[in-house]
């Protein structure tokens, strides 16, 4: 018994200890890499902007690659941020070929080609299953709308950018990293950042997927993404060349509620 308590209280110690330097190396009172701007100011402007984006949708180019073989086909959208999601592939007539829509409470799809009809709940794994793409809705939406994804994080840290031009955040829960976020380094960034690259890990460090903005648009006084790269791995590569983007337009809840064809 007596050996019992001595390795709790070691454990209590090394606890104590760990909570101690977790607190040490938070960073968001410390430079960001933007003049006149700390990690805790940028996050806390990086988790604000669009907020006022309540709907978005758009119509553009789908390029999907896969292990060099390639896909190119038209999509379109529509969003109310960040619950809802109705996602469309069109064929090259215009038809579409296959929507998958979240209403906030399911998750659909219809095979346009095949009449084959599924509805579940919207857990994250499943736009992997229809889209091939490794996000939840919720992230996907928000991304669309130019804001980051809800990265569950109790620590921040700067970190150097892929250039000079550029800086990054680097979310963390304890001592994993689950998420960095690319920010431009110029100086409208002071008033409202650039993103440029969101990057989301697994709980093993390896990483879930790429987002980069490579492309940005302004749309009604909206930063949005005119060209958006999505890489889950080194031989998957989904981009959208965005044509026309509207913002805040009347969306009806039911147009993200499919129904199996009679």
């Amino acid at each position: 018994m007596k050996r019992l308590h001595f390795i709790l209280l070691v454990a209590l110690i090394l606890i104590q200890a760990g909570c101690a330097t977790f607190d040490k190396k938070d960073d968001t009172a410390s430079r960001s890499g933007i003049p006149g701007e700390t990690v805790a100011s940028l996050i806390g402007k990086l988790e604000t902007v669009n907020q006022t984006l309540v709907t978005c949708k758009g119509i553009g180019r789908m390029n999907f690659v896969r292990s060099g073989r390639g896909q190119h086909l038209r999509i379109a959208w529509v969003s109310r941020v960040p619950e809802k999601l109705r996602v469309a592939i069109l064929g090259p007539d215009g038809r579409p070929l296959l929507t998958v829509s979240a209403d906030g409470t399911w998750l659909y799809a219809l095979d346009h080609t095949t009449g084959e009809f599924h509805k579940s709940a919207p857990d994250g794994h499943r736009l992997q299953t229809v889209l091939g793409l490794p996000l939840d809705v919720r992230s996907l939406a928000l991304i669309l709308a130019g804001r980051i994804p809800e990265f569950d994080y109790d620590r921040t840290e700067a970190s150097a950018g892929r250039t000079a031009d550029e800086t990054a955040v680097v979310l963390k829960k304890w001592w994993n990293r689950v998420g960095k976020v690319y920010v431009g380094k110029t100086r409208p960034a002071i008033l409202r950042p650039t993103i440029l690259r969101i990057e989301s890990y697994r709980q093993t460090g390896e990483v879930r997927y790429i987002a980069d903005i490579m492309e940005i648009q302004i749309v009604k006084g909206y930063v949005v993404p005119r060209i958006l790269t999505i890489n889950p791995d080194a031989a998957t590569r989904f981009t959208l060349d965005i044509d026309r983007y509207w913002v805040n337009e009347p969306v009806s809840p039911e147009m993200f509620v499919l129904q199996p064809p009679e």
